[in-house]
């Protein structure tokens, strides 16, 4: 794998917190907006399917949900990467061990502490940190092409219709 390659995979890592946050305060004030605006929860008003006052609001919420869904299939797509990490025959725990903790934990770890917590020498667990971001990287691309996106060599993914 190459240098950029695996630079690329660590800045789509890092997203990964910043997604599921930017989502879930999304998706809270949406449902404040939705609750105040016609006293009725999220839920009620997605599965009832209420007219809207006007056409330019209703295009409004179905741009907003439209784009949380694309965040939340982002995320379920490196969720499904990350299991496949984990599953992996060849130190698969670890790597996914270091890369949860790295990048997918609420609790931000630092080197240092993935190195106490996971009771490993420096030299290994800088080996097995590259190693893993480079096993994520092979399997998030088989994940990406099975729900239709293109991937080209720098990990840009373009979805298909």
């Amino acid at each position: 794998m190459t240098k950029e390659k695996l630079q690329n995979v660590k800045a789509l890592l890092k997203l990964y917190r910043k997604i599921l946050h930017s989502v879930n305060i999304n998706l809270y004030y949406l449902a404040e907006e939705v609750y105040v605006t016609s006293r009725r929860h999220l839920s009620d008003l997605v599965n009832s399917l209420v007219e809207f006052e006007t056409q330019e609001e209703k295009r409004n919420f179905d741009d907003r949900v439209n784009s949380y869904h694309k965040s939340l299939s982002l995320l379920e797509l490196l969720d499904k990467a990350a299991v496949m990490v984990r599953d992996y025959p060849d130190n698969g725990r670890i790597y996914y061990d270091i890369l949860f903790r790295y990048y997918f934990d609420n609790y931000i770890y630092t080197h240092e502490e993935i190195i106490s917590v996971l009771e490993l020498s420096r030299s290994n667990y800088y080996r097995y940190f590259e190693q893993a971001v480079e096993c994520f990287y092979m399997h998030l691309i088989p994940v990406l092409k099975s729900e239709n996106y293109d991937v080209d060599d720098d990990l840009v993914p373009v979805k298909y219709a």
